[in-house]
């Protein structure tokens, strides 16, 4: 039986939110730059003596942003190629947790083996694991999270993590004399957009020497981002940094820089193509690499082994990278 891979598309809205600057203590995460191979080899172990037929479904919290859509992609790919026998479903839910409950229900209709959960509120979304309960379906959640822990396993990154690398890496960048910077936020109470602000209040937000004038949600997007990066830029002519929760914002913030001529410090996260070539180019200080086909490949691998019976790890980390124009070339050709 070759695999079936059935994209739902729903129609939706992203809502954007504020948020105040803010700091508490500092803290500091290392990264295992060995972690992902050993992430990949822990979660494909065994797979093969899982083997059989399995109906998984996927629920994307939107297919409309770069990353969660390289992100979906690979899913689909790495199941159609390693799991010929299985069907996937996977459902877009347009950035609409209440599109994304009724997906998980027709998911349940459907009698799938076990859901991939990408959720698209951290609270919102946990209904999702009520429902599956009570269908006896097990959950595994990739990439961002809810605020439950009865889901059977986690596959994804360390979203403070990421914080801190991008706010160690701008307090590098104005150096001691600090300066005035602003923050774009992701979809606010989603778990990356709440963690990658927590790792940025233990890094630059604690530090005096540097001043947060501005921080607003564009919702994960570039046109959002472009536009509010446009209004600050008139409004704080001392402006010298923005620290964007993804890539797709950095890239808007560029375009508003760009236009007006202005020469900011910028970095974001998800290390998608064309914010790598404005890295390579100079354009963009750097950017944090998510590994959108680990997560994609070790969640697959996983839902396959909880649908078999298997055992498997509550968490599966893989690591977050700082990619600049010193070793950008060694992720651009991915």
């Amino acid at each position: 039986m070759k695999k079936k891979v059935l994209a739902a598309l729903m129609v939706g809205a992203m809502v954007a939110g504020l948020a105040g600057c803010g700091s508490k203590a500092d803290t500091t995460t290392t990264t295992d730059t060995a972690a992902t191979e050993e992430t990949k080899d822990d979660a494909a172990s065994d797979t093969e003596a899982a083997g059989g037929s399995y109906k998984i479904g996927v629920l994307m919290k939107t297919m409309s942003d770069t990353y969660s859509n390289k992100l979906g992609e690979a899913i689909q790919s790495y199941a159609k190629e390693t799991y010929p026998d299985s069907d996937l479903y996977l459902m877009d839910g347009q950035a609409d947790v209440a599109k994304q409950i009724s997906q998980a229900e027709d998911l349940i209709a459907k009698q799938v083996d076990v859901i991939i959960l990408n959720p698209q509120d951290a609270d919102g979304s946990a209904q999702v694991l009520d429902l599956a309960a009570g269908a006896n379906i097990p959950v595994i959640e990739i990439n961002t999270e809810t605020t439950r822990t009865d889901y059977v396993s986690y596959i994804g990154s360390n979203d403070v993590q990421a914080g801190e690398i991008m706010g160690n890496f701008v307090m590098e960048q104005l150096g001691e004399e600090g300066g005035q910077y602003a923050i774009l936020e992701g979809e606010m109470g989603q778990s990356a957009q709440l963690l990658r602000y927590e790792g940025l209040e233990n890094t630059i937000l604690a530090d005096d020497k540097y001043e947060c004038v501005a921080t607003l949600s564009a919702s994960w997007s570039r046109d959002k981002a472009m536009s509010t990066t446009e209004d600050w830029l008139g409004k704080y002519p001392d402006l010298k940094a923005v620290i964007c929760e993804n890539d797709d914002m950095s890239m808007g913030a560029l375009q508003a820089a760009e236009s007006q001529g202005r020469d900011l410090i910028l970095i974001g996260t998800d290390a998608i193509p064309d914010a790598l070539q404005a890295v390579k180019d100079g354009r963009v200080a750097g950017s944090v690499l998510q590994d959108a086909n680990t997560q994609a490949s070790t969640a697959v691998d996983v839902a396959v082994k909880v649908a078999a019976g298997e055992t498997v790890e509550e968490r599966y980390d893989v690591p977050f990278q700082l990619i600049t124009i010193d070793n950008v070339d060694e992720y651009i050709e991915q």
